[in-house]
């Protein structure tokens, strides 16, 4: 498999954000930027009237074999710590690839499904390799931070997109499965090929790794990714109109007991297949 390692776009931008970058490069990147770690969370905390908008879905793949993944892991899991920026709901999915794996550490929460995961947004955005850490905001681009104002711009730009509104409510839970009500509404004509998806998201998950690039590093995660469903779903539209007004799916997911309940987030999305743009998105977590 051909495989790229981008180092310098991830880890200039991880002095900006005041996260701890790697070796020589954290003092290049240091000189790259005027802006702080206080300048970054200041501006990306600061509230704005903006207009209605859509959760935007923030998608890492990541390694823990990868010695540039940790700053990207913790600028995300920064951003879904804060919850929301210029009150936009941001869901951040981190989904570790298995292709480090046989390079000295075998990451316990990666599956070969996101590698094929990021091999199709590779053949969307026309690249000839799949890479770690790569960040897909809805699908629709790759972001790479270089500011706290790029990072603002990207994602609401990414909110105001065209697309549908969904809700996710969980109607019932067991050490072994949940059960789900899905509401899709205004959903536009020309988005009415796309498929839903429900993911299973687990936070607080840390791993001490013993070999490989990031021997002897205690890291910690954001949202990682442990389960990705399509769930079916036909809209239902009365002929010869164009926007679907409102569409209820019912489905239900197994859980694995081994997974912390109250650490469980679960993630509803409309993604076009040949594009891979994510037209709408919601998220919901059991009560405890």
């Amino acid at each position: 498999m051909h495989r790229k390692i981008l180092l310098a776009p991830a880890l200039t931008v991880f002095a900006v954000l005041g996260v701890s970058a790697l070796g020589p490069f954290a003092v290049r990147a240091s000189k790259s930027f005027a802006a702080t770690s206080d300048e970054f969370h200041s501006a990306i905390r600061r509230p704005e009237s903006v207009s209605p908008s859509r959760p935007v879905v923030l998608e890492l793949f990541t390694s823990e074999g990868c010695s540039s993944c940790p700053p990207v892991e913790a600028f995300l899991k920064n951003l879904d710590d804060l919850g929301r920026v210029d009150d936009i709901e941001m869901i951040a999915i981190e989904e570790h690839v298995d292709y480090w794996d046989h390079l000295g550490w075998k990451d316990p929460f990666s599956s070969h499904d996101w590698t094929e995961r990021q091999e199709q947004y590779s053949h969307s955005f026309r690249h000839d390799g799949i890479y770690t850490p790569q960040l897909i905001v809805n699908g629709l681009r790759e972001l790479v931070p270089k500011s706290a104002n790029v990072v603002r711009e990207t994602i609401s730009e990414a909110a105001k997109a065209p697309g549908a509104n969904l809700q996710l409510s969980v109607t019932s839970a067991s050490p072994k499965a949940a059960d789900f009500s899905i509401t899709l509404s205004n959903i536009p004509a020309e988005v009415r090929s796309a498929e839903l998806w429900l993911a299973v998201t687990e936070r607080n998950l840390a791993s001490n790794v013993l070999r490989g690039e990031n021997q002897g590093r205690n890291l910690t995660h954001a949202a990682v990714l442990r389960k990705l469903t399509r769930v079916k779903f036909k809209p239902s539209n009365p002929a010869n109109s164009g926007e679907v007004k409102s569409s209820e799916v019912k489905t239900s997911v197994a859980l694995d007991p081994s997974w912390k309940r109250e650490n469980l987030r679960f993630v509803v999305f409309l993604q076009e297949p040949k594009t891979l743009h994510i037209f709408g998105a919601a998220a919901s977590s059991l009560l405890r």
